[in-house]
C-alpha cells in the first residue's frame, strides 16, 4: 500500500488504471495531451494516480521518488532510448526495479513507420546492456511468446534492479 509506481509513457492510463487498487501511488507520464485527456477519463479521478506531462528523457519526478518504473510500448517512440533509461534510474529508489514490455526487433518498416516508431524495436543484449549502462542490474530480459492472433511484432520483457550508486 505504500509503494510509489511510476507509469513512464503511461498513454490512456490503461496500465495505472489495472495497479491503482494495489498500491500506494502511481505517476503517470506522458508527453501527449490527448492521451493524457484520455487517461484522466479512464481513470476517473483515481485518487492515488497523479498525471503528469513530460517527456522520458526528462522526467517531471523528483530523485529516488519511486519504487518501481514500468516502461510499456513506448521505448520504441523515443529517440534515445539509453538517455529515458537513464532519467528512469535517477527516479527510482536504489533496489527498486523496472519493468520493460516493449517490441522485439523486427524487420516491418511499414509497421514502425505507419505507428510513428524511431525504432524497430530491440534486441535483447541492446536492452540489457543499455539497463545495465543506466543503472540497472538486469533481472530477467527475454522475448515474449507470441500470440497466434497477433498482427504486430513480438515483444520483449526486461527488468533490473537499480544498484546502490550509478
Amino acid at each position: 500500500p505504500r509503494t510509489v509506481v511510476a507509469d513512464l509513457g503511461s498513454g490512456t492510463g490503461q496500465i495505472a488504471q489495472m495497479l491503482a487498487p494495489f498500491v500506494g501511488r502511481i505517476i503517470c507520464v506522458d508527453d501527449s495531451p490527448a492521451m493524457l485527456k484520455a487517461a484522466r477519463k479512464r481513470l476517473g479521478g483515481a485518487p492515488n494516480v497523479e498525471l503528469r506531462r513530460g517527456e522520458l528523457s526528462s522526467l517531471p519526478i523528483e530523485d529516488a521518488a519511486c519504487d518501481a518504473a514500468m516502461i510499456v510500448l513506448a521505448l520504441t517512440y523515443i529517440a534515445d532510448p539509453l538517455d529515458a533509461l537513464g532519467e528512469t534510474a535517477r527516479i527510482v529508489k536504489p533496489g527498486g526495479r523496472v519493468v520493460i514490455i516493449d517490441l522485439l526487433r523486427h524487420d516491418r518498416d511499414d509497421f514502425r513507420r505507419q505507428m510513428g516508431q524511431n525504432w524497430p524495436g530491440f534486441e535483447t543484449e541492446t536492452l540489457g546492456r543499455w539497463l545495465e549502462e543506466a543503472g540497472f542490474a538486469v533481472g530477467f530480459n527475454r522475448p515474449l511468446p507470441s500470440e497466434q492472433e497477433a498482427k504486430g511484432p513480438a515483444l520483449l520483457l526486461a527488468s533490473g534492479t537499480r544498484r546502490n550508486s550509478q
